[in-house]
């Protein structure tokens, strides 16, 4: 992903190799501003993680600034909601809520958020960060022969036996026309159309190869902290290493979809 550091009139500082900017421009003067809007859009796909340190949004800036993105969506029926703001999911580590494996959100439908917006609500004294990947680096990072033998496969995601879809294993995304990889921890069984010897040996490969440090970009937590990220090229994880309470509130969005 770029690592230009200026975008005229958005404030954008790089925060690794391979993805992530911070957004210095002040939350309430992107939420004003049309301009700046437009271009927080087109930095995302760009870096793939967006962060607003201390940004501190009420829960309605919240839902504005997945607005800005795309239609903000209900979190899924198995996720608790925000007793006053139904497009608001709160992860409670008290409810015994982890996400301690490499994902991208929603992979079980077919048609996954493009992304969404993370505020930090309670911390814990000491870890809880959360980390993400950057899966256009990934493939970029295969073999010309993987490159080949993944194209045109296609696998199986699911939650539960009823809740499950096929995506391919190669996405293009909507926007940049970067090819990712499309496979992760939590959701994907199997490659469909492989022999299951054959998807046995390459699908853990893959998920072993997405996560490779040089990929990624781990975030430390303050609370009031605000964390974008684009779902269709990322996959993130929250570290479960910490004691006490850790509470996040989430706004996912759909933008421009997958044409695959």
């Amino acid at each position: 992903m770029n690592t230009t550091d200026t975008t005229t009139g958005l404030e954008l500082r790089p925060l690794s190799g391979r993805l992530a900017a911070e957004v210095r421009t002040p939350l309430s003067a992107l939420l004003a501003d049309e301009g700046l809007q437009e271009q927080l859009r087109a930095a995302l796909p760009e870096h793939g993680v967006l962060v607003m340190r201390s940004a501190s949004p009420t829960p309605e800036q919240q839902i504005a600034l997945a607005s800005v993105f795309g239609q903000p969506e209900p979190p899924q029926p198995q996720n608790p909601r925000h007793p006053d703001h139904d497009l608001i999911c709160v992860f409670d580590s008290a409810g015994g809520y982890k996400a301690d494996k490499w994902h991208a959100d929603e992979t079980f439908v077919d048609n996954p958020v493009s992304g969404a917006v993370l505020s930090m609500q309670v911390k814990p004294p000491v870890g809880g960060d959360t980390m993400w990947t950057n899966t256009e680096a990934a493939y970029d990072a295969l073999s010309n022969g993987m490159k080949t033998l993944l194209a045109n496969r296609r696998a199986r995601h699911e939650i539960n036996e009823s809740v499950a879809t096929v995506h391919p294993v190669i996405r293009t995304h909507p926007v940049t026309g970067r090819k990712s990889i499309y496979v992760n921890d939590i959701f994907t069984r199997g490659i469909v159309n492989l022999p299951p010897d054959e998807s046995d040996a390459i699908l853990p490969f893959l998920k072993r190869h997405v996560h490779r440090p040089d990929f990624t970009y781990r975030h430390t937590w303050d609370e009031g902290d605000v964390v974008i990220w684009d779902n269709r090229c990322t996959q993130h994880y929250a570290i479960n290493d910490f004691e006490g309470r850790r509470v996040v509130h989430r706004v996912g969005f759909f933008a421009e979809p997958f044409a695959d």
